[in-house]
């Protein structure tokens, strides 16, 4: 497919799986890179947003424990945690006035000591002490579990915590979705088919939520590109997805890298390939590719804007799951991420949970 057919098929949203794995099998990196570039003119011209957020994970107790995860703790270690109310609330207070939060991202694991309650009355004190943030809260297994656990369908837990305070939901649990490489990985079976519907049901009663790729690990081309033509079906039927985010596999002390599975993160030319790719299989379906600088650092979230993102994401205070890798992440203020979007050369555009303008820089 030449580049001009590729850049009026994705602008169309007409790209097909066989489309999108042709992209990774066949075109060169620095060929992508000036699709994707191309195609984010069009969708948002020289303008990158980033939001004022606070990564706030509430407990590590997670009876899922994934193949690929570092951060879980079954409950009877030692550095086990569950932060009470409070302590959330005391976390929120550090960072809220003095960095001017707009969005708090909220997620830890499922926690089978906690209850509906838990969460409502987290999110109710939330909003009345912190009006100003947006809640972007729990993974799909979260929410399928608390909905179990209380009897309710996905719908009405939905409705409870969107009353509660809840405004969106991350999109943490994607993965790969298919079911031979989630098996390795750990996840439980159908648990591609239970982020999806948890997603869509958000979707149909008027939750926003934003959608991830974990790649580098043990999935192959085809694996990537039946996940990203799957989350473009769904949002086609209801256009629910705020953004989406690819971001690379931390191998770092998780049983992936235990049994050599996986010994070594991807490097910056399959990170830039990911972004691009992921522009061109969205085009203006979905508007908004992040830039996934945590996992990769400032430089790399820079080429990644070069190369199709117009999102860099959220500043960082303090987060943990990461970390868990061994991979120091640091914490990111608003001004660098202002600086480094200005270098090279883009218009840094502060927005709010919704992805809507607070201010342009």
């Amino acid at each position: 497919m030449e580049s001009v057919d590729l850049v009026r098929s994705s602008l169309r949203g007409e790209l097909q799986t066989s489309d999108i794995q042709y992209l990774y099998d066949q075109v060169d990196t620095p060929t992508l890179s000036e699709i994707a570039a191309r195609i984010t003119e069009e969708v948002s011209g020289n303008r990158v947003s980033f939001v004022s957020n606070l990564i706030l994970n509430y407990t590590n107790i997670c009876n899922v424990r994934c193949n690929f995860c570092a951060f879980y703790r079954t409950g009877k270690e030692s550095d086990s945690y569950t932060f009470s109310i409070d302590r959330v609330l005391e976390e929120i207070e550090k960072y809220y006035d003095k960095y001017g939060i707009t969005q708090l991202l909220i997620q830890g694991g499922v926690n089978p000591s906690l209850d509906l309650d838990y969460y409502l009355s987290l999110f109710r004190r939330i909003k009345d002490e912190f009006p100003r943030i947006g809640i972007n809260g729990l993974s799909t297994s979260e929410i399928s579990f608390i909905a179990r656990k209380a009897r309710l369908s996905v719908e009405d837990l939905l409705k409870q915590l969107r009353s509660s305070g809840l405004e969106t939901i991350p999109g943490a649990g994607a993965e790969i979705f298919h079911k031979d490489v989630r098996k390795i990985l750990g996840r439980p079976p159908g648990s591609e088919l239970e982020w999806l519907s948890v997603m869509e049901t958000a979707h149909r009663i008027g939750i926003k939520t934003t959608s991830t790729m974990m790649f580098g690990h043990v999935e192959n081309s085809y694996h990537r590109a039946d996940h990203l033509f799957r989350i473009l079906e769904l949002q086609k039927k209801y256009h629910g997805f705020l953004s989406f985010t690819p971001w690379n596999f931390e191998p770092g002390k998780t049983k992936l890298e235990a049994q050599g599975l996986t010994k070594y993160r991807s490097g910056g030319d399959d990170v830039i390939r990911n972004i691009a790719i992921s522009r061109i299989a969205f085009g203006k379906e979905l508007p908004v590719v992040q830039s996934s600088w945590l996992t990769n650092g400032i430089q790399m979230g820079q080429l990644s804007i070069l190369s199709g993102a117009n999102d860099w994401g959220g500043t960082i205070y303090d987060e943990k799951v990461i970390p868990a890798t061994g991979k120091d992440v640091g914490n990111l203020a608003k001004d660098f991420i202002i600086n480094a979007l200005k270098d090279i050369g883009k218009i840094p555009v502060e927005r709010d949970n919704l992805y809507r303008t607070v201010k342009v820089y």
